[in-house]
Order: C-alpha cells, then structure tokens, then sequence
C-alpha cells in the first residue's frame, strides 16, 4: 500500500530548514553590544536578480544566536556564521519572486492578521516600537518578512505536493535495519515520598542572592522533614498515606506517592541507582537527588522491549518523508540559483 505524506504538512519543517525566516520578534528580547562591528559588513551584503540584501538581517540574526554566549566567538566563527545566514537570505527571495511569477501571492488580509498575533507578544505599543527601533527593523520590514515567509512557504509545498510517497516497505526497511534503536528501556513503577531541597514558595518569593545565603539552612530542614517521615515508615505507618500527607510532589501525593512507570535513564541517575537495588515491595533509605529527598518503594519492573512497528510507523513515514522532501527542495532552490544573477559583496578576509 502506498503512503502518501503530504496531508501531515511535515514539509513545514523542511521550511524552517531550507529557507531563513527575518529576524523573529516573537520575543522581546534587547541585545547589549554588537558582535558585528569588527565585521565590515557593507550596508547591501548581495542582489539578487537586482533586490538588494541588506545587512541589518544578518546583523541581527548574528546578535540574536551569539548574545547568550559567555566567551566572544572568534572573528573566523562568526564570519562564517554570517556567509551561511545570508546563503539562506539569498534562498529565501529567489523562493519568493519565484512564487509570486507563480501566483502564489498572499492576501495582505493575512499578512495583516499574522503581524497583529506578533504585536500581542508586547505589553504595549511603545514596547513594540522600542523592539523594532532596537533591531533597527521597520513595520513594513516586518511585514514584508511575513509576505516573503506565507509566499515562499506555499510555493516550496506546491513543489512537494503528490511527489513524495513513502511505502509500507520503505518503513519496514528503515525499521528492521534500525531496530535497535526502537527500543524500551528497562521501566519500574515505584511511589516516592518527595521533600524538596527548598521549599516552591521560597523559590518562588526569595530574591536569588538570599537563596543562596540559605541554602544550607533550607536543606538541613528539607533533610530533618524527611529522616521524620522515615521514622514513621520504620515504625510501621502506611507508605501511601505517608505519601498523601507528607510528599511535596503534589502530582504524585493523591495519588499515594505513584509515580507510573518511569523509564531508566530518564529520571535522575540517583533515584534509578537507588531502585536498581531494591526487590519488589522493598523501601529505600533516603535517597538525595538534585531535586531534593526521597524515599522510594519499588512496586513492579518491565525489562527492556522492542516498540512494535505499528507504534512507530507514523514517526518512520514522517521521517522518511522528510529527508525526501529536503532533497526535493534542496534540488529546486539549487535550479532558481542557477539561472539567477545573484551578486554577493560580503567577502570576509579570512
């Protein structure tokens, strides 16, 4: 049976990939410094089939990945940085020209609802204003953005559309040759008794600096909570009733202390060691994780299984469909390249 895949729209991930978005402002975000400076980046970085790219995207998308680094990224680094984002520039209005000889062309109705939904992200409109004048970016630049990205977006789908099927067969394939990696873990259910290491409230209310001032005075009263309720355990009381009333894990404490199945290697290596060691129906002693203290009761296992194929066959064919769809694209932009007149003045020294 063959599978089509278009109907998922898996290719919009292909898009994000393939062609470069303007400068996002779905965040208010504010850069200090500019990492381009030492950059000579001309104002007009390329044309294309006579448009003129302008550098304040590149500048821009530069300061937006680099602007949480601790250490400076060498000159070469970002150079290199910049020749990949203005490649994707480059694509990106080849698409769009292209889309609209096409007649792929947008309703500025939609252009004009999707800039409305990015102005919502902003407390006010002089926030908005303040963010634009920060990137050195204009309404229009915004809106234009948007056009280029509904434009280019259309016409990449149009040229995926009916030309991609993945059969039963490919999927079987991808699966027996990759088994290994559809496999589950080994699982265990246990219940916990949880004591965090401080407190939700005072995390949430506690300037940063007293927290750190107190740390040791919060876990030393995390630690004496929880060596009372192993007292209790010790004596004999209940491990759910415990767990209802004592355990700060609200999600698990209705529920006695449940925490379902959990997967080795998901939750934190000391709560698997300290599972590891226990035999059904067992109780650990207090067990320090990075989240606070527990006390764990081990309850059932499950060894480590192959996923079925049928549990996985939808992520295979959207997978599968993927990688083709990146290369048809890739084959296209590479076609509307060849025949344009495309001219790049950036030329970093190195």
């Amino acid at each position: 049976m063959w599978v089509s895949l278009f109907r998922k729209w898996t290719v919009l991930a292909v898009l994000v990939w393939m062609v470069a978005a303007l400068p996002a402002m779905a965040q208010p975000e504010y850069f200090e410094g500019d990492v381009t400076g030492d950059m000579n980046l001309p104002d007009v970085v390329a044309r294309v089939n006579g448009v003129d790219l302008e550098s304040k995207y590149i500048r821009f998308e530069l300061n937006r990945m680099l602007k949480d680094r601790e250490e400076a990224v060498p000159l070469d680094q970002r150079e290199r940085l910049a020749l990949d984002i203005l490649d994707r520039e480059i694509n990106r209005e080849l698409i769009f020209k292209e889309g609209g000889k096409s007649g792929f062309n947008v309703d500025a109705k939609l252009v004009s609802e999707q800039f409305s939904k990015l102005k919502e992200n902003y407390e006010s409109e002089e926030a908005f204003q303040k963010a634009l004048e920060a990137r050195g970016l204009t309404e229009e630049d915004i809106k234009k953005s948007i056009e280029v990205d509904l434009t280019a977006n259309s016409l990449l789908r149009d040229q995926v559309k009916n030309k991609i099927v993945i059969t039963d067969q490919q999927v079987e394939h991808f699966y027996e040759q990759r088994k290994n990696v559809f496999q589950r873990p080994e699982a265990y259910r246990a219940q916990h008794i949880f004591v965090p290491l401080i407190p939700v409230d005072v995390i949430e209310t506690t300037p940063i600096e007293q927290l750190k001032a107190d740390k040791e005075k919060y876990i030393a009263e995390a630690r004496k909570k929880i060596e009372t309720v192993y007292e209790k355990l010790k004596a004999g009381a209940d491990f759910a009733e415990l767990a209802r009333t004592h355990s700060e894990d609200v999600g698990s404490a209705e529920k006695g202390g449940d925490l379902d199945f959990i997967y080795k290697g998901v939750f934190d290596p000391e709560i698997d060691e300290a599972v590891s060691r226990l035999k059904i129906g067992e109780v650990s002693g207090i067990v320090k994780s990075k989240y606070g203290f527990h006390i764990l009761k081990l309850n059932e296992t499950k060894p480590a299984e192959d996923v079925p194929l049928e549990e996985v066959k939808a992520s295979i064919q959207n997978y599968l469909f993927t990688s083709e769809a990146e290369k048809v694209i890739a084959r296209y932009i590479d076609s509307l390249r060849k025949k344009a007149d495309i001219q790049v003045f950036y030329q970093p020294a190195g």
